[in-house]
Order: structure tokens, then C-alpha cells, then sequence
């Protein structure tokens, strides 16, 4: 066969300002029987000096000039429907610091008790150095308000991502389609960032709840129970309701973070997620923010009834209790009743489907055993068995998405505490004889 032989690679440097860059050809020898045939390579082409510099800038701009004709249009990035509120730049802020968020929690609320302490101390409420827990708690309960907040919005965005692979837009809800990313970076955003407005009012409506009711109570001559054991001078008095009225004040966030949060929680279940009830794993994520919400109120509410100085809680506590009870449970199950409809529809339908199937199958062996046909049995036989498993798997599953994990740890952060304070007032009683 013909056969071509080239000469090793080589370099040239040329002089005079030239310079040629490429593969040196030596003459090659054409073999051809017992000839040899010589063949001269074609010349060089050479190029001035720094022609290579403009060649490679060339490509990179016609690089460039790719990237961004493939690059999405400026109108598909994702543009925040709103800014973020205040809350939301506090918390941003307190995730830039060093370490754990709720160890900045800790720090601040210790901080704020001991200023309301210090301050009754200085007016002779009671010995320094010696805290009421009432008095600390009233001082500091802002700060679990602020960390509660903080970690439902971290669960929330987590519990999205783990939804994401169910998220489609409303026209796509009967079949499972890939999201686009432009809606799981909407909800993302909607879910973990208050509209800056609203909240702003919120806060100022609970401050303004606060201060409103200390002035009606103390107007009619009644002494509220957060003041109990302060000293009563003016500065003490005053410390107890800017402590009071700040906790109230995120109390009032607390309530519309909650109402937003959980209203989209909704939404998303029922105009978001593609819905089977073979796939539960995922719809189970979106149901955390409202666990730990409910838990998180439970909570606040029993250390305020456990640093109150009421020793057996009277109709006014118990009816609180049950209030916020109430909530609780609420912002866990709300959220998902509409999912749970569809989850329930879509159950029937399959259930309808496997039943129609198994009438068919049934008929089927009725028609061969009529016929005498025994050997062509089988086949019925197995299908109506496996319909039969298909009926009984499918009536055993939950159509309430919720993880059992999830139930368990509100009813214990319900009934934990009322058992605790159950086995007190038995040992109180025991003891008292």
C-alpha cells in the first residue's frame, strides 16, 4: 500500500520580525513499489508578528458573542415580585454573621432579660442577682419570636426544594412535567420573604395592641399580671411595657408571616403540584413549616403560662390555652385540606378503575369456567388477584400528606406540658397530706 512519512514536528522562529507558527513538513517520500517518489510540502504562510494575538481575540470575542446569543434574555431572569421586609433583611443579615442563627437568638434575648432585670433590680423589686421569670420571659420572648420566624422560613425553603421534583404550573397539574425553574424561584421567594408593606403594618398593629390594652387595664384600675412583682415605680413600670410591647409587636409579625406563609403552602398543593397517590414522599415536605409553626405556638404559649405567677390556671388561662390549642392545630391542617381533596379524588378514581377492571376480570373467568375451559384459567386468575392487592394498597393509604413523624411531635408539644403540670398538681396534692 502508498504510504506517507512525515517528519517530526518542529517549531519556526523566524527572523526580522516574522514569525510562522505550525507544523514543519520535511519532504515526504512517497513509496510506490520499489520507487521512491520525493514530494516537496507547499511553502509556509507567514504572518507578521502578533498575528496569533489577533487571531485568538477573534475567537474569544466570537466566544463571547455565543454565550450570549445562548444566554436566556434578560426578561427570563427571575424578577422578586416585591422586596424583601424588614424582617427579611434583619434575618439576611444575621446569616452573613459567624455560627449558628439561633446562637445569636440565645445571646440577644439573654441580653434584653438582663437589662429588664438590671432595671428592677435598680428600683428594689427584688435582691440582685436574683431573676423573676416572669419579668425575663416578657423581656426576651421577642427574640424566640424572631428565631421561630427564622427557622420556619429555612424550613420552608427546604421543604420546597424537596417538593420541586411534583412543583408544575397550573396548566400542567394532571401530568408530571419538568418546572421551568421560574416558578420554584417564585415561590421560593414568596414563601420565604414577607411583602415589606404588610408587615410593616402587622408589627405596628401588635404594638399598638399592646400599648392599647396596658392603658385600658391600668385606666380602670386594674394591675395587669405582667407587672406583678415589679417594683411599680415609673422606670420599672416602663421597662415591663417596652419589653412587653416588643413581643407583642413580633406576636403581630408572627401572625401575618403565618397567614401568608401557609396561604401559599395552599396554593401550591392546589394549583402547583402534580397530585398521585403513589407519591406521597414528596407532598410530605410542604407540610414542616406548618408543624413547626404550630409547635413553635404551643411553646410561647405554655412558658407564658409557666413563668405567670398563677398557681392553679383559672378560666381566663385555660380558655387561652385552648385558644391557641386551636390555632396551633390549625395552621397544620388548613394548609393541606385542599390537597387532601384531591389526594382523596384521585384515590376514588383509582379505586373506580381498579374495580371496573376486576368486574372484567371476573367476568372473564366466569365466561372460561361456563365454557368448560379450565386450562385458560390462569390468566384470569392472577389478574384478579393482583387487582385485589392493587384495591387493598390503595384503600390503606393516607390521603393527608403529613409525615407520622410530624403529628406526633405537635401532639406531644400539646399534651407533654399538660401532663407535666397533671403529675405536679397529683404530687402537690400527695404530699400537701
Amino acid at each position: 500500500m502508498p504510504a506517507v512519512t512525515f517528519a517530526p514536528n518542529k517549531r519556526l522562529q523566524a527572523d526580522g520580525g516574522f514569525a510562522a507558527e505550525g507544523m514543519r513538513r520535511e519532504a515526504a517520500e512517497l513509496s510506490l513499489g520499489e520507487g521512491v517518489l520525493p514530494i516537496t510540502p507547499p511553502p509556509l504562510k507567514r504572518r507578521p508578528l502578533g498575528a496569533n494575538r489577533l487571531t485568538s481575540g477573534r475567537l474569544c470575542m466570537r466566544k463571547q458573542r455565543r454565550r450570549a446569543s445562548s444566554a436566556p434574555p434578560a426578561s427570563m431572569a427571575f424578577k422578586p415580585p416585591y422586596g424583601p421586609s424588614w424582617f427579611d433583611r434583619f434575618t439576611l443579615w444575621v446569616d452573613r454573621l459567624p455560627g449558628p442563627a439561633w446562637l445569636y437568638y440565645v445571646i440577644l434575648g439573654a441580653a434584653f432579660g438582663l437589662v429588664g432585670s438590671a432595671v428592677q433590680w435598680g428600683e428594689g423589686a427584688y435582691p440582685v442577682g436574683t431573676f423573676n421569670a416572669l419579668h425575663v420571659w416578657t423581656a426576651s420572648n421577642f427574640a424566640f419570636l424572631l428565631c421561630l420566624m427564622h427557622y420556619i422560613d429555612k424550613s420552608a425553603a427546604s421543604a420546597l426544594a424537596s417538593f420541586r421534583p411534583l412543583l408544575s404550573s397550573a396548566d400542567n397539574m394532571k401530568r408530571q412535567f419538568p418546572e421551568d425553574g421560574s416558578t420554584y424561584a417564585s415561590l421560593a421567594y414568596q414563601l420565604t420573604t414577607l411583602r415589606p408593606r404588610p408587615a410593616l403594618i402587622a408589627t405596628i398593629a401588635g404594638a399598638a395592641f399592646a400599648i392599647a390594652a396596658h392603658m385600658l387595664l391600668t385606666a380602670n384600675g386594674i394591675v395587669p399580671g405582667y407587672l406583678s412583682g415589679a417594683a411599680g415605680s415609673p422606670l420599672s413600670t416602663l421597662s415591663v411595657v417596652v419589653m412587653l410591647t416588643l413581643g407583642n409587636a413580633l406576636s403581630g409579625l408572627l401572625a401575618y408571616h403565618t397567614i401568608q406563609q401557609l396561604a401559599l403552602v395552599s396554593r401550591i398543593y392546589t394549583r402547583h403540584a402534580y397530585i398521585s397517590i403513589y407519591q406521597l414522599q414528596h407532598l410530605y415536605a410542604l407540610s414542616r413549616p406548618g408543624a413547626l409553626t404550630g409547635i413553635g405556638i404551643i411553646l410561647f404559649v405554655y412558658v407564658w403560662f409557666a413563668t405567670s405567677r398563677a398557681e392553679v390556671p383559672g378560666p381566663i388561662e385555660v380558655a387561652l390555652s385552648l385558644f391557641f390549642a386551636t390555632i396551633a392545630a390549625a395552621t397544620f391542617v388548613l394548609p393541606l385540606i385542599g390537597v387532601h381533596r384531591r389526594l382523596a379524588a384521585d384515590k376514588s378514581r383509582r379505586l373506580a378503575e381498579a374495580s371496573s377492571r376486576f368486574e372484567a376480570a371476573t367476568e372473564d373467568l366466569h365466561s372460561l369456567l361456563d365454557g368448560q375451559r379450565v386450562d385458560g384459567v390462569d390468566d384470569p386468575y392472577k389478574a384478579i388477584a393482583s387487582l385485589e392487592t392493587e384495591q387493598v394498597a390503595l384503600r390503606r393509604i393516607s390521603t393527608w400528606p403529613w409525615e407520622p413523624g410530624a403529628v406526633r411531635g405537635l401532639v406531644a408539644a400539646f399534651l407533654l406540658p399538660v401532663a407535666v403540670w397533671g403529675i405536679q398538681q397529683l404530687l402537690g396534692q400527695l404530699f400537701a397530706r
